[in-house]
């Protein structure tokens, strides 16, 4: 059967409801009830198929004028894992090579500067004269040093983060490591009227990098210091535990909640802004400090609480790594 269009619908429909109604309404014969009552049963025979064809045409016009249903969009196969992972090792090569070519070309122009400014401040061509410019050579140079830390800083995480950290590990004193690490943050340590207290050590030796090693420790020392107030106390020791040496930095400091230790070993996050403001830095010590701990195997620990310093161990493995130092 074929089907009935709209425009066949509409029209039929119309003249149903117009001659039933004007069979319900007229009376030709005039003869009271007996000549209404078939007119009536055939009005509502019509008013009936009215009101199908009336329904049959909404049932038409709606289906005529109803969105088309949506087409589902047919699902992208994901990415093969094999892909996704050449695709970040790709990504992580050229954000190490750029960092490494940026830290390059940046060095060369500090090293001068930092270079240039000691040998004003040593006034190996004569006095300088107004006392004022000894202060400025001074400034430059420590601006200098503190953007170089800063950009061998990132270099590390990045080379970390690529795999591309090599160490060099040898066998060490611990007590050798504590001595140095202070020694190289006393200036530091003096400038925030900070006392420096350097603990006996006993620890076995470790086998690690020295110069890996001797950076952690000192991004920790560094960082103690500077959350320190003035009249305040930090203090570094080497312990031997069990199979392992623990190097221990502790300070009477501000202290932080676990939320914000949890913060402040993400790179570039400090934990207050307004502590950026004041004490300075990016924010990278202490995540390279944990970092360059567990490429030595290690982990780093840090209790502190709010009010009550801060004590952060470095744990490394002792004899283990030391039979590979041996070989």
């Amino acid at each position: 059967m074929p089907k009935l269009s709209r425009a066949t619908i509409a029209p039929a429909a119309a003249t149903l409801v117009l001659v039933a109604l004007a069979a319900v309404l007229a009376d030709p014969g005039g003869d009271g009830l007996r000549a209404l009552g078939p007119q009536r049963l055939v009005g509502a025979g019509l008013l009936v198929l009215a009101v199908a064809a009336a329904v049959v045409l909404g049932i038409a016009i709606g289906r005529g004028t109803s969105a088309p249903a949506p087409v589902e969009p047919r699902p992208v196969p994901a990415p093969v894992p094999t892909q996704v992972q050449a695709r970040a090792d790709v990504m992580n090569r050229a954000e190490t090579e750029f960092l490494a070519n940026m830290s390059h070309e940046l060095r060369t122009p500090l090293n001068a500067v930092i270079g240039f400014a000691d040998l004003i401040l040593s006034e190996v061509h004569g006095p300088l004269g107004d006392r004022h410019y000894a202060d400025y050579v001074s400034h430059i140079r420590s601006g200098g040093e503190h953007l170089l830390a800063i950009f061998d800083a990132t270099l590390d995480l990045s080379q970390l983060a690529a795999g591309k950290l090599a160490l060099r590990p040898c066998r060490v004193e611990p007590q050798v490591i504590v001595e140095e690490c202070a020694q190289s943050v006393a200036a530091q340590a003096k400038a925030a009227k900070v006392e420096l207290v350097v603990r006996p050590s006993a620890a076995p030796s470790v086998a690690a990098d020295p110069a890996r090693l001797k950076q952690a420790i000192t991004n920790l020392l560094s960082n103690a210091i500077k959350f320190t107030g003035q009249g305040g106390r930090v203090s570094i020791g080497a312990t031997g535990q069990d199979d392992a040496v623990a190097f221990e930095v502790t300070d009477t400091g501000i202290g932080m909640t676990p939320a914000q230790v949890a913060l402040a070993v993400q790179p570039f996050r400090m934990i207050d802004e307004s502590m950026t403001r004041r004490h300075g830095g990016v924010g990278l010590g202490l995540p390279l400090a944990e970092r360059l701990v567990q490429l030595h195997g290690g982990e780093l620990r840090i209790d502190s609480r709010p009010g009550c310093g801060t004590a952060v161990t470095a744990i490394l493995p002792a004899s283990a790594s030391c039979q590979a130092c041996e070989g």
